[in-house]
């Protein structure tokens, strides 16, 4: 029988760099499945609608939370987002590993679910990096990027949760990282399949004592 793929979560502060990450491990590991959350903003310049999220209304979206379609959700910055069953659920099934963008709010309601997955954390060099990658960017007010800023303070005392903290200098090597830390999780014990039945007999021998 076919073993169920891993999950993988990855967080970030609010303009840490975890997009571009992400999308250089799309490219590095075609096989691994991402998970698209759905969220009532509006998409940006080069977002586009299924890729990089499910863009639905207020009213879907709390439609959906009814009928608990979704594994987590949050609101916020006043907007909602959230992760849904089916978009995780079928990879799994087929042996595919899943990556899964979230907030640290969303994390934390999965850890406290005992959701089974992997929790990685990106953190920014610094708060300063945090603030001038923030402004960089171009796409909030003045007093947006303070409350991303004040909110990412938050995040960071959150890293506890996490069973990985990465440090966002170069993305390339922030993603060969998480790379290596996908196939650490693949060489676990729990995991491991005998790859013939002389080494099988021999570990179940080892078990059943």
């Amino acid at each position: 029988m076919q073993p169920n793929g891993i999950t993988f979560i990855i967080s970030a502060p609010s303009g840490t760099g975890k997009t571009t990450v992400c999308k250089i491990l799309k490219n590095k590991l075609p096989k691994l499945k991402f998970s698209v959350s759905h969220t009532t903003r509006e998409p940006r310049d080069n977002e586009i609608d299924g890729i990089d999220y499910y863009f639905i209304s207020e009213n879907i979206f709390e439609e959906k939370i009814k009928h608990d379609k979704f594994i987590e959700w949050a609101k916020v910055y006043q907007y909602y987002y959230g992760t849904a069953f089916e978009s995780i659920d079928s990879h799994k099934k087929n042996g595919d590993d899943v990556l899964i963008e979230l907030d640290v709010q969303g994390a934390k309601s999965l850890r406290k679910l005992n959701y089974e997955a992997i929790f990685i954390f990106i953190l920014p060099p610094s708060l300063k990096e945090l603030e001038i990658r923030l402004r960089s960017r171009n796409t909030e007010s003045e007093s947006a990027i303070k409350d991303r800023l004040e909110s990412s303070k938050n995040e960071v005392q959150q890293c506890k949760l996490y069973d990985y903290i990465l440090t966002n200098i170069d993305v390339e090597e922030t993603a060969e990282n998480i790379i290596s830390v996908i196939k650490a999780e693949h060489l676990r014990k729990e995991l491991y399949k005998p790859t013939s039945l002389d080494l099988k007999n021999l570990i179940d021998q080892m078990e059943n004592h």
